[in-house]
């Protein structure tokens, strides 16, 4: 949001302090998607080469003023804990067309996306589409006219985000749980004094295939272990995947992710084993 004010003197603009207070929340509590440009698909599949190497994303604007948006594309993973990171910019993996473009009111137009690196990858690549809306110089006709008062100028700017796959064909997802980690810390009463432990379980696991995988449908099977090593089936207990809290469940090809989980109510407290079932 950019605001210009334009002082004259301490009682113009006081006079004028209640109106600009009410414009600015005004102007904050609009929907901004609701006036916004929309830009799909939000996911894309494509192959490293043949006719299914390349997509059209669809831009509207819906907007009643002229929007120029830039398109970019930068090849990215996930770190453990689920947030994407930049690898590299993608200039030399796709051929956008056009890369920058200009809709007047009610606009639609479409962007070609192009795979044009290596044809022969030997697994996923995953890659974060960024449309991004950048601002256009404009000269304010009615700056002169309001020069005995207070010029207020509110600009939102839309970013889009979605994601593109190369895919190679044959690809295969393989989630295993590469670790479990008992972490215990004692709980603190208002006192000081130790009221007993919290228990948690970090699972760390890493797709070891070639395609990513959601794993929202996936669950944990928590097994007890007595002290000769043998798993007790009877009190396995079933976690979804999908009900651990602040989970990002998309697992890429190549990445790992850690899970936090409390340790559940009704598992014995012990040694125990966790696998991945679907």
């Amino acid at each position: 949001m950019t605001c210009q004010i334009k002082r004259t003197g301490r009682n113009t603009i006081e006079s004028r302090v209640l109106r600009l207070n009410v414009f600015l929340v005004f102007a904050l509590l609009l929907p901004a998607r609701a006036s916004a440009y929309t830009f799909s698909p939000e996911i894309a599949t494509l192959t490293p080469a043949g006719d299914k190497s390349s997509v059209f994303f669809q831009l509207n604007n819906k907007t009643m003023k002229v929007a120029a948006v830039e398109i970019t594309i930068d090849e990215c993973h996930k770190d453990l804990a689920g947030k994407t990171v930049k690898v590299r910019d993608a200039d030399e993996d796709f051929m956008i067309y056009p890369s920058q473009i200009v809709m007047m009111p009610g606009d639609e137009a479409g962007v070609q996306v192009r795979w044009i690196g290596n044809p022969e990858l030997a697994g996923e690549r995953a890659y974060t589409i960024t449309a991004r809306e950048v601002p256009i110089p404009q000269k304010d006709e009615n700056e002169s006219a309001n020069a005995g008062g207070v010029l207020v100028k509110v600009t939102v700017l839309i970013n889009y985000e979605g994601r593109i796959y190369v895919t190679p064909k044959g690809s295969e997802p393989d989630i295993v749980v590469e670790s479990v980690t008992e972490r215990a810390e004692d709980k603190q009463t208002g006192l000081g004094r130790s009221a007993g432990k919290l228990s948690e379980l970090e699972v760390i696991c890493e797709n070891k295939g070639t395609t990513h995988k959601e794993m929202s449908k996936m669950s944990f099977l928590i097994t007890p272990v007595d002290k000769e090593g043998a798993p007790a089936k009877e009190k396995a207990i079933a976690l979804t995947i999908k009900d651990v809290p602040l989970l990002k469940t998309n697992l890429l090809a190549g990445d790992r992710r850690l899970f936090v989980i409390p340790w559940p109510d009704n598992l014995p407290y012990g040694r125990i084993k966790v696998a991945l079932t679907e």
